[in-house]
């Protein structure tokens, strides 16, 4: 499996990367550690961007180091380009499966959401899965994650694939918190929710269950990990939206899917 791990050198990259060797832990694993910045406006640079940042890449690399991975399984790359693009190119050339990036609980956002315009662009424009690790997260496997889904997805279940690479799926309790139940979705809404769970079902998670809640803050409590289809906006707004009348801020990890890859 072929991570890149997204750093920024800050203290919320640093766990990122702690919950990274934690959860591919005795895993065929390669890791690419990424730090992208904006090219140097100024000739007086010479070069010494890439020496300072690839210092603090190889200080990232001892972490994973001390975690138990070799460090042939440790790629570092500092590019300096415009910040999606490059990461686009970066998943391209190395086939990636898994983005994995920390999140600041120091606030400041200015999306209507609980993370940044960057963190956005990247769940939402890149074709790849994400990994979003919130800095007071806890550091251990997930045992119990949830997925709230308005069963519209009607056509393509590939998004669903990266969940037979990640190694703690067979340990994991999922359960299926139906959204938007007083929205009308057709008459395919039985249809597709039928093939849905019978995806899901078919991903070797330890237990699948369906639940109910009717408030939204203890959607979140009791869970390791929480699942979100990256392209449904409206579940977006649902669950972190920095509003009252949201979700607040959640300390859970959590998976943005796409439909990245075939099986």
């Amino acid at each position: 499996m072929n991570v890149v791990l997204l750093s920024d050198f800050s203290s919320a990259s640093s766990h990122m990367l702690d919950y990274a060797g934690t959860l591919f832990k005795n895993q065929k694993v390669n890791f690419t550690i990424l730090h992208i910045k904006a090219p140097c406006e100024s000739e007086s640079c010479s070069g010494k961007c890439s020496v300072v940042f690839n210092q603090k890449l190889k200080k990232d690399r001892n972490l994973l180091e001390l975690n138990g991975y070799h460090v042939d399984q440790i790629q570092l790359k500092f590019i300096e380009g415009a910040y999606i693009e490059s990461i686009r190119n970066v998943i391209a050339e190395q086939h990636t499966d898994l983005i994995m990036l920390g999140n600041s609980n120091k606030g400041g956002y200015n999306t209507g959401l609980f993370f940044d315009k960057k963190t956005l662009e990247i769940i939402t424009k890149v074709k790849c899965s994400v990994v979003l690790v919130p800095e007071e997260s806890i550091i251990k496997l997930p045992q119990k994650a949830l997925l709230p889904t308005d069963f519209s997805i009607t056509s393509d279940y590939s998004i669903f694939n990266i969940l037979t690479s990640l190694p703690f799926v067979n340990q994991t309790h999922l359960s299926l918190l139906p959204t938007g139940l007083n929205k009308t979705l057709g008459p395919n809404r039985k249809h597709s929710k039928e093939l849905i769970s019978k995806v899901i079902n078919s991903l070797e998670f330890k237990s699948v269950k369906e639940i109910y809640s009717t408030t939204k803050a203890s959607c979140i409590e009791g869970f390791d990990l929480v699942m979100v289809m990256a392209k449904n906006l409206s579940i977006f707004q649902d669950l972190f939206s920095t509003s009252q009348s949201s979700l607040c801020r959640p300390e859970t990890p959590i998976l943005f899917l796409h439909d990245s890859r075939k099986l």
